[in-house]
């Protein structure tokens, strides 16, 4: 159904005025097909390289991020735009199906992430710069473990998410000022981190 709803191209969100969102997922609340497709055109992008770094099969996150949308979909007409907008209620349903697919799974969080299986790479890409690709995310998912839980979830949702401090704020339910602390010690961590990952592996 959900692919029904990807037919033009897809622009994203960051492009798009806040208020023109918040209009739109208004009209997506009244059971406007048409808005909701717009939104899923949106976001799409984001919510699969979120999902993507977090599960290691390709397919299986190309899945979830439409499992998250078909979510979205069902609880559209209970979403209002404040005190959440749009982003940072699609995230925690973003959020919510990563944590119920490992879950169903009985296994850890990350535990089925394996570079040479890594979601966000084609796999018809060329050998050496899929090999480079792999070397690249598993070493970032390595630093990204020795951050907090805080410092963490703030990277995922800066970075990979893609949304504002004040967004990130409203998902964790945290101040901005938390969240820039937080974002400046994690960047600070991860920093530290790679740099000790490039010495002890100039090659990589």
């Amino acid at each position: 159904m959900l692919s029904a709803l990807a037919v033009r191209p897809a622009t994203g969100a960051r492009d798009v005025a806040e208020k023109e969102i918040k209009a739109i997922a208004g009209l997506a609340a009244c059971h406007d097909t048409e808005a909701f497709g717009r939104l899923y055109r949106l976001y799409f992008s984001q919510v699969f390289t979120f999902i993507s770094f977090r599960i290691s099969n390709r397919e299986d996150a190309e899945d979830l991020a439409n499992t998250v949308f078909e979510k979205a979909l069902a609880a559209i007409s209970r979403y209002e735009p404040k005190p959440a907008q749009f982003s940072t209620w699609l995230y925690t349903i973003a959020k919510n199906c990563i944590i119920d697919h490992y879950r169903k799974r009985k296994i850890p969080i990350d535990a089925d992430v394996k570079p040479e299986n890594a979601a966000g790479v084609d796999p018809s890409a060329d050998p050496e710069r899929k090999v480079l690709l792999d070397e690249r995310k598993r070493t970032l998912r390595e630093a990204l473990r020795e951050l907090t839980p805080d410092q963490r979830e703030v990277v995922e949702c800066r970075f990979f998410f893609e949304l504002s401090i004040q967004e990130t704020a409203a998902a964790m339910l945290r101040t901005e000022g938390a969240v820039k602390a937080l974002q400046f010690r994690a960047l600070e961590n991860l920093h530290r981190f790679l740099t000790e990952e490039l010495l002890v592996s100039p090659s990589v």
